[in-house]
């Protein structure tokens, strides 16, 4: 009930002050799945709560829960802490959970928000999460939030801003260790598929499209 009364106040909110789309909703599996979307503005969270019908729990970067409110709040709502850079052992049980639960996992792959809108290099924490559970990945590309509340920016300014799904990305379950070179290959994998949901112009830059970012290779579970 408190999750979709948050859902129903942001979509309300939302829709007064910028207007939103939706796009592929019918490509949406049933839970659980990971949803790997990029990631441009505070906004983007309840946009993809708004655009599915499962009930999403997002890997949160821990600097959030130094706001108690804010940390109070996530919490409330299902969404748990990640430590970036450093193995997370909690973190990583927390996403498998989600999974186990039958429920969406959440996770901007990008680590961070892009100050420009375009795609950045994705981690490879979804990959690792999917190939441990073999659950379907769910694309989703959100354009324009980063016109509506930018890096830094205390106002909401007026742009429309599209929500697209694509098509789930089937994925094994693999038992034992994963390699990095495996995790890599997924990764992307599912950039490409974000990638593709998008405008030219919110494209990755030449120089990071080629290879992603290796999220956590320091801290992967051996």
């Amino acid at each position: 009930m408190w999750y979709r009364l948050n859902v129903a106040v942001f979509a309300w909110y939302f829709r007064r002050a910028f207007g939103f789309r939706i796009e592929g909703q019918e490509q949406e599996p049933r839970p659980p799945y990971i949803i790997v979307a990029n990631h441009a503005s505070a906004v983007d969270p309840p946009l993809v709560t708004r655009a599915v019908r499962a009930r999403v729990a997002f890997a949160t970067k821990v600097e959030l829960g130094d706001h108690p409110f804010v940390k109070l709040w996530l919490q409330s709502v299902g969404s748990f802490f990640v430590r970036r850079g450093q193995v997370d052992r909690k973190a990583i049980r927390a996403g498998l959970e989600v999974l186990r639960r039958g429920l969406a996992l959440g996770i901007f792959a990008e680590g961070t928000r892009s100050l420009d809108g375009r795609l950045q290099p994705f981690e490879d924490g979804a990959a690792y999460w999917a190939l441990k559970v073999g659950v379907p990945v769910l694309p989703v590309a959100i354009v324009g939030s980063h016109r509506t509340l930018s890096v830094g920016a205390k106002k909401i300014q007026r742009h429309p801003v599209l929500v697209r799904i694509g098509p789930p990305v089937t994925v094994p379950r693999v038992e034992g260790r994963l390699t990095g070179e495996v995790i890599r290959a997924w990764t992307r994998r599912f950039q490409q598929a974000v990638a593709d949901l998008r405008p030219p112009e919110q494209q990755p830059l030449p120089a990071a499209a080629p290879a992603a970012a290796s999220y956590n290779q320091r801290s992967r579970p051996r």
